[in-house]
């Protein structure tokens, strides 16, 4: 049976998405393929003291245990294992949990089934000011379905830019959220940006930053 390194798994709201606000249990798995600069979870690129192995079942155990129906799937990037993930997602759907995959958009998604499922992906397209804007996979934003999200973190004017470029050359099928890099951006002016831009995308916040400490774990 796989075992999965496991940075954290808890209980919490949803702090930004189609489900910001909501109760939700995050599993959170260690490594990850990218270094953005304004990575807020970079103590889960590496296996640490605080570390769990676990496999599927005693995830799932654990998941169940906290009587709530949403979960988010997280890391670090979730699907560097892509095969024992998926079957781990599995496994909490068969559970009753609606699980949210968030991928880092450098994993390839087009060749992944899909069915209508409860289960849907958050895919983070790297922004310029993250660094990582060139590991971005093209056809993953087409791989996206209604019922999956993308989502742009800016930072500068230039992220701006280049999320409306992306927008403008590919038929997006998924929900689309726009939100500030913390302590970067300011919301005022990404707003103003999309509203006068007529951006077809949700402006959000990360909400658990602003209830808990903007460092926070566990949170």
């Amino acid at each position: 049976m796989y075992q999965f390194q496991v940075s954290e798994i808890f209980k919490s709201i949803d702090g930004e998405g189609k489900r910001a606000g909501a109760p939700c249990t995050f599993i959170r798995l260690v490594g990850c393929n990218l270094r953005c600069s304004y990575c807020d979870t970079a103590y889960a690129f590496t296996r640490d003291s605080t570390t769990q192995i676990m496999t599927t079942t005693e995830i799932t155990e654990q998941t169940d245990r906290f009587g709530i129906s949403n979960v988010t799937l997280t890391g670090g990037e979730p699907l560097l294992h892509r095969t024992q993930a998926l079957e781990l997602v599995d496994m909490l759907k068969q559970h009753g949990h609606e699980v949210n995959i968030e991928t880092n958009g450098a994993i390839q998604l087009d060749d992944i089934p899909r069915d209508n499922s409860t289960s849907f992906f958050t895919m983070d397209w790297k922004s310029r000011s993250s660094g990582m804007a060139d590991k971005m996979i093209e056809s993953n934003l087409d791989a996206l379905l209604p019922r999956d999200v993308l989502k742009f973190v800016v930072g500068t004017q230039e992220d701006l830019d280049n999320m409306c470029q992306v927008l403008g050359t590919h038929d997006i099928k998924a929900q689309v959220f726009v939100s500030p890099v913390w302590g970067q951006m300011n919301l005022l002016d990404m707003t103003q940006f999309v509203l006068n831009n007529n951006i077809n995308a949700r402006v959000q916040v990360q909400l658990h930053k602003l209830i808990w400490a903007p460092d926070a774990r566990g949170v």
